[in-house]
């Protein structure tokens, strides 16, 4: 299947990419933004994220944040990311190692096993952030499960399901995310031995938060990424747009987290 370049390079806050499923939506442009050796293209990024914050408004008496306001905030986040990964071409190299994993023999599997005789249907309905979900699950279990990561399959498997649960997204088949898990996770246990679990850790996480076509609506993508994340590849100006966006909680953390800064 030929996959849409919009969905690539997209801007806008969502995925109904049916051709890719959503497992090369945004990451691949980003990757080619980091490795890009002129600034141009990523302080244009930066420059329309900039412009994105500054037409909204902050909110006004018990109103929360608006979406676009919220949206503007996550894009300042992924701008940083991606100037971090410009200083750290290893994890590019990480990145899409696990990123041309999802998109190729996990899905390949998918489509093998639930497609059927219409692959973009089984594709469509997992652009409901179901790639953000397994590399959240997957950054948390490796940590979790460092010295029984035989158990690890059934962990992330769990915890995807339980995530979409508490979330309201569309329901999976369990056996559907536990291929997909199985499939992902034989690869990536062997990058342990030759990166390491932090290394892989921050490989999950900021893929998580480049292929998540809208961080602000997904919990599991702010706590188990943005908020990790916060502490090494964002500017504080990305922070405190942050911090206006989302819950008191995840401002108290993020806080308790930087040392109280």
């Amino acid at each position: 299947m030929t996959h849409p370049v919009n969905c690539e390079r997209a801007k806008g806050h969502h995925c109904g990419c049916s051709a890719c499923g959503g497992a090369q939506h945004g990451w691949t442009n980003a990757l080619t933004l980091a490795r890009d050796p002129s600034p141009t293209s990523r302080q244009e990024a930066r420059d329309r994220s900039d412009a994105d914050w500054a037409k909204t408004q902050p909110p006004r008496g018990r109103r929360g944040p608006s979406k676009g306001r919220q949206a503007a905030a996550t894009d300042s986040a992924t701008v940083d990311l991606i100037d971090w990964l410009v200083e750290n071409p290893s994890t590019i190299e990480h990145i899409q190692e696990v990123g041309d994993l999802l998109a190729g023999p996990v899905i390949r599997e998918l489509d093998k096993s639930f497609g059927g005789g219409d692959p973009r249907k089984t594709r469509r309905r997992l652009t409901d952030h179901f790639w953000c979900d397994l590399l959240i699950a997957l950054a948390e279990g490796i940590e979790k499960f460092s010295k029984a990561m035989d158990q690890m399959p059934t962990y992330v498997t769990t915890a995807i399901i339980k995530s979409r649960d508490v979330e309201h997204r569309s329901p999976l088949l369990e056996a559907l995310i536990a291929l997909a898990v199985r499939t992902a996770w034989e690869p990536i246990k062997s990058m342990i031995q030759t990166g390491g679990i932090e290394d892989l850790q921050r490989t999950c996480r900021i893929l998580a938060v480049l292929i998540c076509p809208a961080p602000e609506n997904h919990a599991a993508v702010q706590n188990g990424a943005l908020l990790p994340l916060a502490k090494e590849g964002m500017l504080e100006i990305s922070k405190e747009r942050l911090e206006q966006v989302f819950p008191a909680d995840w401002v108290h953390r993020l806080r308790e987290g930087l040392g109280g800064a």
